[in-house]
């Protein structure tokens, strides 16, 4: 129900986060990581088992296309990569993914040779899963020192400690 009333009924969401909108979302990696967005087990749950492999499925094909090999992922090893992404990777959110698919475009991890081959794709995204770890890493030291920071100002020295005392 929390999807439904957030992004609107299961063709609503998947017209509205296609592969048209990577460019767009991906411009801000800060959001595309610790935004608000659904993760693909949440698709599962909140739309129905097969909804994380339909809104694959034209991810995957858009960066078939995009690489403009002469073999296409289609058909049976499209559905395949696609569930297979879903059922590994259930826990990153769409935003996540796309930004990788945008990543993947830009030529950041690997390319293709003559056939878009799913294996490419998946261990690809196992790289991008060790920059995500990266990132979150360094976003809860930011976030701790931040806290940090805060706890300086209003934080008293041993000599105010001490005089705070005696009274």
């Amino acid at each position: 129900m929390m999807l439904i009333s957030k992004y609107g009924e299961r063709d609503m969401f998947l017209k509205t986060y296609n592969p048209e909108r990577q460019l767009s979302l991906c411009e801000n990696t800060e959001d595309c990581y610790f935004g608000d967005y659904p993760t693909l087990s949440e698709l599962k749950a909140g739309y129905g088992n097969n909804t994380p492999v339909a809104w694959l499925i034209p991810q995957l094909y858009n960066l078939s296309e995009y690489c403009g090999c002469r073999d296409k992922l289609k058909g049976v090893p499209l559905e395949e990569c696609a569930s297979i992404i879903a059922h590994y990777f259930y826990y990153l959110k769409v935003s996540e993914i796309m930004l990788f698919f945008y990543r993947f475009k830009s030529g950041l991890y690997g390319k293709f040779y003559g056939a878009v081959d799913p294996l490419t794709i998946t261990s690809a995204l196992r790289t991008f899963v060790r920059d995500r770890a990266l990132a979150y890493d360094k976003h809860i030291q930011e976030e701790k020192n931040r806290e940090m920071d805060e706890w300086r100002k209003n934080a008293i020295n041993i000599d105010e400690y001490n005089k705070i005392k005696q009274q």
